[in-house]
This record gives C-alpha cells, sequence and structure tokens, in this order.
C-alpha cells in the first residue's frame, strides 16, 4: 500500500527533464516509477521525509480547466518558495549560475545561515540555507 504520510509538494514543470535532474544534482533523490502502474508524467523525489512531485504541464490532467489555463498562462509559482537545507551553499550556488538561472538574492550571512534565493527553470522560488554549525533550530545558539 503506497498511503504515505508525509508531507508531499507539487510543482507542474514545462520541462519534467531538466527539472528533475537539476532537483537531483541538488541532492534529492529519485522514487521509482515504473511498471503497470507507473505514471511517465510525474517524477517522484524525495528530500528527507518531503516528497516533490513534478509534473509534466502539458501531459499531466488538471482538476479543473479554469485553473488548468491560468497555471499554463503563468507566471507559475508566484508567492511558492521552497526551501532546501544545503551542506554547500557555494557549490549550489554554481550550480544555479552554471545552468544560466535567475538569482534574486546573492549568498549572504544571517543569523541562522547562509543563504541564496533563485528561480528554478519554471519560475518557482527556491532558498537554500546552509546552517551554521551552532544554530540549534529555533534560535541562534
Amino acid at each position: 500500500m503506497m498511503g504515505s504520510k508525509q508531507l508531499k509538494v507539487g510543482l507542474r514543470v514545462r520541462d519534467l527533464k531538466r527539472s528533475g535532474d537539476l532537483y537531483l544534482r541538488l541532492g534529492f533523490r529519485e522514487l521509482p516509477n515504473e511498471g503497470p502502474s507507473a505514471q511517465p508524467h510525474l517524477r517522484y523525489l524525495t528530500f528527507g521525509h518531503t516528497w516533490l512531485i513534478l509534473a509534466a504541464m502539458e501531459e499531466h490532467g488538471h482538476h479543473d480547466t479554469e485553473r488548468a489555463a491560468a497555471v499554463r498562462s503563468g507566471p507559475l509559482g508566484l508567492g511558492f518558495v521552497l526551501a532546501v537545507p544545503v551542506r554547500d551553499l557555494d557549490a549550489a550556488y554554481s550550480l544555479w549560475r552554471a545552468e544560466g538561472l535567475p538569482v534574486l538574492s546573492g549568498p549572504e550571512d544571517t543569523d541562522w545561515a547562509r543563504i541564496f534565493v533563485g528561480l528554478d527553470p519554471d519560475g518557482y522560488e527556491v532558498t537554500f540555507e546552509q546552517f551554521h554549525d551552532t544554530y540549534q533550530g529555533g534560535e541562534p545558539a
């Protein structure tokens, strides 16, 4: 039985391969999607206990035709932010730049982490966080 009780985030993407491969290079893992129940228009990725489900924009169905039209006309991801913890912020930043993806805020130090913010290939905002060794969770140590 596939009933899972973890948080799942779904993103509609224009290029399923490009988006999936990018997130894999950032440390996500891919779950198998094969066999008789395979869904070729989806990619299932995990990061810790959270799933990231990428759905092909044009091939994967929508629940409502009005929302489908609105999603297709874009912009995608407006108001949505995905925060991804990384071990090496500089490596993530270098990957982002090498991919030619927009950077909204270059690497900077905060009280709790080094961060930078960029847009993925579909315009979803992604904040990368390399936590300081002394950070303990709710408050800096």
